[in-house]
């Protein structure tokens, strides 16, 4: 009996229980085997050509013997093929029916003595019945434009029960495989192993001839054949570059190909092996990047090749730690840097795997320089008695080490009083502040390609009016009676004219006043105190004090002015009754003129040219 695929063996039962088998499949015999039923089912019989069994009672040297022989007949979809076999008689009277069986048991046709039926008609295009006589054993018909739905098994006889009974014919219609689909985790990590499945079966009919089938695949990257690999599985250790690939595949089942899959492409996954920066920052030979302090960080693009794409940040370290920069997409813009700001560092996360790249700041700046008298912090304006100590201290915060000039303004320009490459510049006067001190003291801090700081200060030394004795005094006689006088006084600040107070010979306040009180040469702390005495009466003549702020400035001696002739030698002899005075060429020449007189004066002498 012939049942999808599997043909069941069956004996007569005797009063044993157990029965040897043995089965040779074509020429190959299988080891003896006990049952204790009356029958044996071979399975997946279509894939040999002959069956034969050998059944024996278990201890008993009397076989019997039964051959199966697999009649199996092969075409394609739309063909047309013939079926035969040769039955083992044709009733006299009555009918032979063939049978199809596969997904159902139906009757293709029917024969007589006197010709054949197709179901109710007497002919088809289906089904030709090509056996002459009609009554032969030799049972052969056409079956025209042959689908999947012709397969099967084809057998005939006298009742129903003869469609699964042996001699018949199966009938299997190839179809090309199924357009195949690649099964795989095409997500995967580099370094891992992928496997690619090419997924396709059979269609070719009866299902229990496709599924004994083994098919045979061909391997595509890029439409480029792979060579030696026929099965449906196709191994590869995942690298980056696979990415670029298109892989596909296609079936065959014997000399029939399917369609050729889609193309899948694999898609690594990686995380990052580099940081790359754009631009690369310049580092110095501390492999610090230098940026001036106020300056822009950026824009700077950090990238690492990953995939999914990592999540780029940038983050920068001051000293409360490391804060979150702004960033996007990986680009880092740092506004403002100041010198706090020690690190940038650009941070790649994938998955939990990440990877960082530090890169120190070497921020520039020089400060605006801070000025100390007398280790005092001072603004701009300070003033400081004559005589107490005077240290003048500069100090200028920078990166790199700043040049540190100190230094006083002076006709138009900066006279330097100390210099250091440091951080400090200091300038003492050991006998303590004079007035000539007094002044605009500038410090300036410099550093490479930055620009110079500057702060001035003024400094103010407050010292008590005094005679300028570097400065002779001035007497001017304006007529016999009025003198005006002219003196040097060194003072800080400006005297007031109001607080002079002029005491004559008899010691008494007089009524001279003084009319001005200059600044000379533009010098803050050097004065000329112009004073006009007048109506002097011999009897006013004498020593004339000034004070200030009731203080004794300086004195002054009127006399009275009584000037005679000059007196007039000529190689010490007096010739000032002479008009002319006659000299041999080449004798001695000298002259001398002398004046007697009060106050002493100075007198000029002049030659005429005639």
């Amino acid at each position: 009996m012939f049942i999808s695929g599997e043909v069941s063996f069956s004996w007569k039962p005797l009063d044993y229980s157990l029965y040897d088998v043995l089965l040779t499949k074509d020429d190959s015999p299988d080891a003896w085997v006990r049952v204790s039923d009356s029958q044996y089912t071979v399975k997946h019989v279509l894939l040999y050509d002959s069956i034969r069994i050998i059944v024996r009672r278990s201890g008993s040297n009397v076989i019997n013997i039964m051959t199966y022989n697999v009649s199996k007949v092969k075409t394609q979809i739309g063909g047309k093929t013939n079926i035969s076999w040769t039955a083992a008689y044709f009733p006299f009277s009555g009918q032979y029916y063939v049978y199809h069986t596969y997904k159902e048991n139906r009757t293709i046709l029917s024969i007589s003595s006197s010709g054949v039926n197709y179901g109710e008609d007497t002919q088809t295009s289906k089904y030709a019945y090509t056996s002459r006589p009609f009554n032969s054993t030799n049972i052969v018909f056409e079956i025209r434009d042959i689908t999947l739905d012709d397969a099967g098994y084809y057998n005939g006889g006298m009742s129903a029960d003869a469609a699964w009974s042996g001699g018949g014919v199966v009938l299997i219609v190839s179809g090309k495989p199924e357009k195949p689909k690649i099964d795989g985790k095409l997500n995967t990590l580099v370094n891992a192993f992928l496997e690619l499945i090419c997924v396709s079966k059979s269609t070719s009919t009866p299902d229990y001839y496709s599924k004994l089938l083994i098919l045979s695949y061909t391997w595509f990257i890029n439409n480029t054949k792979v060579e030696g690999k026929a099965k449906e599985s196709f191994i590869l250790n995942v690298t980056k570059w696979h990415r670029y690939n298109r892989y596909s595949c296609l079936a065959t089942e014997e000399d029939l190909e399917s369609d050729r899959s889609d193309a899948v492409q694999i898609n690594p996954l990686y995380g990052p092996e580099k940081l790359t920066l754009t631009p690369k920052p310049k580092l110095d030979e501390n492999d610090k990047f230098t940026v001036l302090e106020g300056d822009i960080v950026g824009p700077i693009l950090c990238s690492a090749d990953c995939n999914p794409p990592c999540n780029v940040t940038w983050k920068y370290k001051d000293s409360n730690g490391q804060r979150d920069a702004l960033s996007q997409k990986g680009i880092l813009l740092l506004r403002n840097v100041n010198r706090s700001n020690t690190q940038i560092t650009c941070l790649s996360r994938w998955k939990n795997v990440s990877m960082k790249k530090d890169i120190s700041l070497d921020v520039q700046y020089v400060d605006v320089p801070a000025v100390y008298l007398n280790d005092e912090l001072v603004s701009s304006r300070i003033n400081i008695l004559e005589g107490k100590p005077f240290h003048l201290s500069c100090f200028v915060d920078g990166n790199p080490t700043p040049t540190v000039r100190l230094g006083k303004s002076q006709n138009g320009g900066t006279v330097i009083l100390s210099e250091d490459r440091d951080h400090w510049s200091n300038y003492n006067i050991g006998t303590g502040a004079q007035c000539s001190d007094t002044g605009t003291y500038v410090c300036l801090g410099q550093s490479t390609d930055l620009k110079t700081n500057t702060r001035a200060i003024d400094v103010n030394i407050l010292c008590a009016p005094r005679l300028d004795k570097e400065v002779r005094l001035e007497t001017i006689t304006e007529s016999g009676k009025t003198r005006i006088v002219i003196i040097p006084v060194i003072a800080h600040p400006s005297l007031v004219v109001s607080k002079m107070v002029w005491f004559g010979p008899d010691n008494l306040p007089t009524n001279i006043t003084t009319s001005a009180v200059l600044q000379f040469s533009g010098v803050i702390y050097q004065h000329r105190v112009i004073s006009i005495i007048s109506g002097l009466e011999d009897e006013k003549l004498g020593e004339y004090k000034l004070l200030y702020e009731r203080k004794f400035l300086t004195s002054v001696f009127i006399r009275k002015e009584d000037i005679d002739d000059p007196i007039i030698y000529v190689n010490d002899e007096w010739v000032s009754d002479r008009i002319t005075v006659d000299i041999l060429e080449g004798k001695p020449f000298h002259m001398s003129c002398f004046v007697e007189g009060n106050p002493t004066r100075q007198f000029v002498l002049d030659s005429l040219q005639i």
